[in-house]
């Protein structure tokens, strides 16, 4: 009898396992967050900062838009950047999906749009 509950426990303990890494594999090496918002737009190997957000309490990715002077895209990183990508003003080049952020922190200048940034690849430049 004890095998057969050891037998029992084993296997549920190996399919819950099994199941944590396909989520894990679903979601890329940064993560997923917002999975239900609408993809917005895509950024493939694109310049851009990272800062610690006070409005959101994470740090995000600054990216200016092309063909403005003062638009700005904040991503808000999904899951957690690497180490030693976690510096203020550290220049990086990612790609990724911005995702509708939904109710955005209405802190600092006009021209900021706040958006779930799933990245894909993240380096230092």
């Amino acid at each position: 009898m004890r095998t057969v509950a050891a037998h029992c426990l084993l296997s549920a303990l190996l399919l819950a396992a099994s199941g944590c890494k396909k989520d894990q594999d679903a979601q890329g090496p940064y993560g997923t967050c917002a999975p239900q918002t609408q993809s917005v737009k895509s950024a493939t190997d694109v310049e851009g900062t990272v800062q610690f957000d006070t409005a959101v309490q994470q740090y995000v990715i600054y990216r200016a838009v092309p063909g403005t002077y003062d638009s700005m895209d904040i991503g808000v990183v999904c899951s957690t950047l690497p180490a030693d990508l976690q510096v203020a003003n550290a220049p990086v080049r990612f790609s990724g999906t911005y995702r509708d952020y939904g109710n955005a922190p209405q802190a600092g200048p006009a021209g900021r749009t706040y958006y779930y940034l799933e990245l894909t690849k993240v380096t230092a430049r």
